[in-house]
C-alpha cells in the first residue's frame, strides 16, 4: 500500500470558500461493527448558515487505493446535483487521479439512518463516470453534531472499508 500523507482540502460554495478539511487516510477497524475514528478534520468551522450539511467519505481499498470525498449541501438544495463535492482517488502506488466532477448519492433505511452510497467520479466530462458503491458494515455512531458509519466499499471489483460521516449545525 502507498503511504497516504494528509492533504488539505478545500471546498468552495458559490464562488468562496465553503470547508476547509484535513484528510488523513487510515484503516478503519469494523471489526466489532462500531465506526472507527473519522480521517476528517475540519480546519475551520463551515459557515452553517450558507450550509445544510457538510457529507464526507473515506475508504481505503485491499489494492491500497484510497477515497476521500466531501460534498456541502446549500440551504434550500433540492438534490445532490446542488452540492459542492471535491473527490480525491489515489491509487495503491500513491497517485492521483484528476476528477473533473463528483456527485454523491445516499439511500437511507425507515429509520432514517444511511444505508448505501453511491458515488460518481467524472475524470472527464466526455467520459463515462467511475462508480463506487457501500453499504452500511455497522452501526451508526453519534459524537456531537457528527454522525459516522461504518462502510463496505466496492471500486472496479476491489473491496475496501470505511466511513460516511454527516455533519449538522447544532
Amino acid at each position: 500500500m502507498a503511504d497516504l500523507e494528509p492533504v488539505v482540502i478545500a471546498v468552495e460554495l458559490g464562488g468562496s470558500e465553503g470547508a476547509r478539511l484535513r484528510w488523513a487516510p487510515r484503516p478503519a477497524d469494523d471489526a466489532n461493527g462500531a465506526a472507527p475514528p473519522s480521517p476528517w478534520e475540519l480546519e475551520a468551522a463551515p459557515d452553517w448558515d450558507r450550509l445544510e450539511s457538510l457529507r464526507l467519505v473515506s475508504a481505503l481499498f485491499e489494492d491500497g487505493g484510497a477515497l476521500g470525498a466531501a460534498a456541502l449541501r446549500p440551504r434550500d438544495a433540492r438534490g445532490h446535483d446542488e452540492d459542492a463535492v471535491v473527490a480525491r482517488l489515489v491509487d495503491a502506488e500513491g497517485e492521483q487521479a484528476a476528477i473533473s466532477e463528483a456527485l454523491v448519492s445516499v439511500e437511507y433505511d425507515a429509520d432514517d439512518a444511511p444505508r448505501r452510497l453511491g458515488l460518481e467520479l467524472w475524470m472527464d466530462s466526455d467520459s463515462s463516470p467511475r462508480r463506487v458503491a457501500a453499504d452500511r458494515a455497522g452501526e451508526p455512531g453519534r459524537a456531537g453534531d457528527r454522525e459516522s458509519v461504518p462502510m463496505r466499499f466496492r471500486l472496479g471489483g476491489v473491496e475496501g472499508a470505511g466511513l460516511y460521516e454527516i455533519l449538522r449545525p447544532a
